[in-house]
């Protein structure tokens, strides 16, 4: 139960509407990540008005493969009427197809949800690959064995 947030204060109606659900967790399903195996695959969230907060924590125990593009579900649809983008954190990953030849490096980037897409899962996972190409999507074959991501940021819920 939450019954303090950074920003709120303790106050008796707090206390006595607090709800065990205030943080809640979830599985996101990842997509497109072939033959991937995770160990942890976990979220949480928390929705205040039309808002969601989440974290995203996936641990790689088998590696991935294909060449798709991976996205990851959230707790709740997207609003899609302007693109929205979280935080995302992969340490031993690949880039742009790279997992298989390249060690994997700690890398950040952003967990997008495009205008013209729709529902809960994300349109792509874009990671810096420091090269300025511009093409640093996050393919099945990028998530290599002993990789993390973290995914985390508030996004408006549709």
């Amino acid at each position: 139960m939450v019954l303090w947030q950074p920003g709120q204060r303790i106050t008796a109606q707090r206390l006595q509407t607090a709800s065990p659900t205030d943080v809640a967790s979830y599985t996101p399903t990842v997509t497109n990540g072939g033959t991937v195996t995770f160990s942890i695959q976990t979220g949480f969230y928390s929705i205040t008005d039309s808002y969601v907060d989440v974290i995203v924590y996936l641990a790689v125990s088998g590696a991935g493969s294909g060449s798709g593009i991976v996205q990851v579900d959230m707790p709740t649809p997207v609003d899609r009427t302007i693109r929205q983008a979280l935080t995302v954190h992969g340490e031993t990953v690949g880039v742009n197809g790279s997992g298989s030849t390249q060690n994997g490096q700690i890398r950040g980037g952003e967990c997008v949800f495009f205008t013209s897409g729709s529902g809960a899962r994300s349109d792509r996972i874009r990671i810096d690959d420091s090269d300025g190409d511009g093409s640093n999507n996050l393919l099945g074959v990028d998530l290599k064995a002993g990789g993390l991501i973290t995914i985390q940021g508030r996004y408006r819920k549709a």
